[in-house]
Protein backbone atom coordinates (compact mmCIF):
# COMPACT_ATOMS: atom_id res chain seq x y z
CA UNK A 1 0.00 0.00 0.00
CA UNK A 2 0.96 3.09 -1.18
CA UNK A 3 0.92 6.31 1.15
CA UNK A 4 2.49 9.82 1.08
CA UNK A 5 3.37 11.61 4.03
CA UNK A 6 3.80 15.75 4.20
CA UNK A 7 5.22 17.60 6.98
CA UNK A 8 3.99 20.92 7.69
CA UNK A 9 7.32 22.41 10.61
CA UNK A 10 4.42 25.13 12.18
CA UNK A 11 3.21 25.60 15.36
CA UNK A 12 1.21 28.36 17.05
CA UNK A 13 3.45 27.62 20.18
CA UNK A 14 6.19 25.51 20.94
CA UNK A 15 4.93 22.80 23.61
CA UNK A 16 6.90 21.48 26.35
CA UNK A 17 6.90 17.94 25.42
CA UNK A 18 7.30 17.81 21.89
CA UNK A 19 10.77 16.95 20.06
CA UNK A 20 9.90 18.00 16.27
CA UNK A 21 11.15 19.67 13.83
CA UNK A 22 8.74 22.89 13.95
CA UNK A 23 9.15 26.95 13.99
CA UNK A 24 6.84 29.14 15.85
CA UNK A 25 7.12 31.74 13.12
CA UNK A 26 4.90 31.51 9.97
CA UNK A 27 6.95 34.31 7.76
CA UNK A 28 8.67 31.12 5.96
CA UNK A 29 5.52 29.08 5.58
CA UNK A 30 5.05 30.08 1.34
CA UNK A 31 8.20 29.30 0.76
CA UNK A 32 8.22 25.86 2.32
CA UNK A 33 4.58 25.41 0.81
CA UNK A 34 5.99 26.01 -2.69
CA UNK A 35 9.05 23.92 -1.67
CA UNK A 36 6.53 21.11 -1.22
CA UNK A 37 4.60 21.55 -4.10
CA UNK A 38 8.20 21.46 -6.03
CA UNK A 39 9.03 18.05 -4.68
CA UNK A 40 5.87 16.72 -5.60
CA UNK A 41 6.30 17.32 -8.90
CA UNK A 42 10.13 16.45 -9.07
CA UNK A 43 9.89 13.07 -7.30
CA UNK A 44 6.17 11.95 -9.11
CA UNK A 45 7.87 9.00 -10.97
CA UNK A 46 9.56 7.54 -8.22
CA UNK A 47 6.27 6.19 -6.85
CA UNK A 48 4.62 3.73 -9.44
CA UNK A 49 1.36 2.59 -6.82
CA UNK A 50 -1.55 3.63 -6.36
CA UNK A 51 -1.86 6.07 -3.80
CA UNK A 52 -4.45 4.80 -0.93
CA UNK A 53 -3.43 7.57 2.20
CA UNK A 54 -2.42 11.01 2.34
CA UNK A 55 -0.94 12.77 5.70
CA UNK A 56 -0.62 15.96 6.57
CA UNK A 57 0.99 16.03 10.09
CA UNK A 58 3.75 18.13 11.53
CA UNK A 59 3.70 20.26 13.15
CA UNK A 60 0.85 21.58 12.65
CA UNK A 61 -0.94 21.53 9.64
CA UNK A 62 -4.06 23.03 10.56
CA UNK A 63 -2.14 26.53 10.96
CA UNK A 64 -2.44 26.82 7.63
CA UNK A 65 -4.36 28.93 5.45
CA UNK A 66 -7.03 26.09 4.08
CA UNK A 67 -5.24 27.32 0.47
CA UNK A 68 -2.25 25.99 0.58
CA UNK A 69 -3.49 22.23 2.25
CA UNK A 70 -5.87 22.40 -1.04
CA UNK A 71 -2.67 23.33 -3.40
CA UNK A 72 -0.49 20.31 -2.32
CA UNK A 73 -3.67 18.06 -2.55
CA UNK A 74 -4.18 18.98 -5.77
CA UNK A 75 -0.35 18.53 -6.86
CA UNK A 76 -0.51 15.06 -5.28
CA UNK A 77 -3.66 14.37 -7.24
CA UNK A 78 -2.25 16.04 -10.47
CA UNK A 79 1.46 13.98 -10.20
CA UNK A 80 -0.09 10.64 -8.58
CA UNK A 81 -2.54 8.17 -9.27
CA UNK A 82 -4.87 8.20 -6.10
CA UNK A 83 -7.03 5.71 -5.07
CA UNK A 84 -10.91 5.81 -5.57
CA UNK A 85 -11.27 6.38 -1.68
CA UNK A 86 -7.80 7.33 -0.12
CA UNK A 87 -7.84 7.84 3.36
CA UNK A 88 -6.77 12.04 3.63
CA UNK A 89 -5.75 12.74 6.89
CA UNK A 90 -4.75 16.11 8.62
CA UNK A 91 -3.45 17.12 11.43
CA UNK A 92 -5.16 19.47 13.42
CA UNK A 93 -5.16 20.87 17.30
CA UNK A 94 -8.11 22.30 18.20
CA UNK A 95 -7.76 25.93 18.18
CA UNK A 96 -7.46 26.27 14.83
CA UNK A 97 -10.53 24.14 14.25
CA UNK A 98 -13.81 26.35 12.97
CA UNK A 99 -16.84 25.22 10.93
CA UNK A 100 -15.56 27.34 8.18
CA UNK A 101 -12.22 25.54 8.24
CA UNK A 102 -13.81 22.47 9.10
CA UNK A 103 -15.39 23.13 5.44
CA UNK A 104 -13.45 23.56 3.27
CA UNK A 105 -11.52 21.12 4.36
CA UNK A 106 -14.06 18.20 3.60
CA UNK A 107 -14.53 19.48 0.23
CA UNK A 108 -10.86 19.19 -0.61
CA UNK A 109 -11.47 15.92 -0.08
CA UNK A 110 -9.78 15.54 3.71
CA UNK A 111 -11.57 12.35 5.26
CA UNK A 112 -10.04 11.94 8.66
CA UNK A 113 -8.58 14.18 11.38
CA UNK A 114 -6.01 13.36 13.70
CA UNK A 115 -6.54 15.95 16.54
CA UNK A 116 -3.53 16.92 19.45
CA UNK A 117 -6.18 17.70 22.25
CA UNK A 118 -3.29 15.96 24.86
CA UNK A 119 -5.85 16.57 27.54
CA UNK A 120 -9.29 17.51 28.35
CA UNK A 121 -7.92 19.47 31.82
CA UNK A 122 -6.84 22.88 31.73
CA UNK A 123 -3.90 22.63 34.10
CA UNK A 124 -2.18 19.80 31.93
CA UNK A 125 -2.92 22.26 28.78
CA UNK A 126 -1.08 25.00 30.52
CA UNK A 127 1.79 22.62 31.79
CA UNK A 128 2.26 21.51 28.33
CA UNK A 129 2.04 24.99 27.15
CA UNK A 130 -0.74 24.05 25.01
CA UNK A 131 -2.51 26.91 22.88
CA UNK A 132 -6.31 25.91 23.45
CA UNK A 133 -7.91 25.18 26.38
CA UNK A 134 -10.46 21.74 27.69
CA UNK A 135 -13.80 23.74 26.13
CA UNK A 136 -11.90 24.37 23.07
CA UNK A 137 -11.37 20.49 22.61
CA UNK A 138 -14.80 19.52 23.34
CA UNK A 139 -16.16 22.49 20.78
CA UNK A 140 -13.82 20.88 18.18
CA UNK A 141 -14.88 17.40 18.11
CA UNK A 142 -18.70 19.00 18.16
CA UNK A 143 -17.84 20.86 14.99
CA UNK A 144 -16.10 18.21 12.86
CA UNK A 145 -18.80 15.44 13.92
CA UNK A 146 -21.69 18.83 12.49
CA UNK A 147 -19.88 19.62 9.63
CA UNK A 148 -20.18 15.56 8.86
CA UNK A 149 -16.86 13.92 9.83
CA UNK A 150 -16.81 10.57 11.62
CA UNK A 151 -13.48 9.13 11.39
CA UNK A 152 -10.83 10.90 13.83
CA UNK A 153 -8.60 10.14 16.29
CA UNK A 154 -7.42 12.49 19.48
CA UNK A 155 -3.88 12.34 20.81
CA UNK A 156 -3.99 12.01 24.78
CA UNK A 157 -0.79 12.37 26.90
CA UNK A 158 -1.72 10.36 30.00
CA UNK A 159 0.31 10.82 33.10
CA UNK A 160 2.57 13.93 31.93
CA UNK A 161 2.69 15.19 35.36
CA UNK A 162 4.71 12.46 36.99
CA UNK A 163 5.87 14.86 39.46
CA UNK A 164 3.72 18.16 39.45
CA UNK A 165 6.15 20.25 41.72
CA UNK A 166 8.76 19.81 38.82
CA UNK A 167 7.47 22.07 35.79
CA UNK A 168 10.69 21.52 34.19
CA UNK A 169 10.40 17.59 33.70
CA UNK A 170 8.92 16.51 30.56
CA UNK A 171 6.39 13.71 30.11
Amino acid sequence: MAGIYIHIPFCRKACHYCNFHFSTSLGKAEAVVNSILKEIELRSSEMKEEVQTIYFGGGTPSILATVAIEQMLDAIKAHHAISSNPEITLEANPDDITTEKAKAWKEMGINRFSIGVQSFADENLLWMNRAHDARQSIQCIQTIREVGFDNFSIDLIWNARADPGRVDQRP
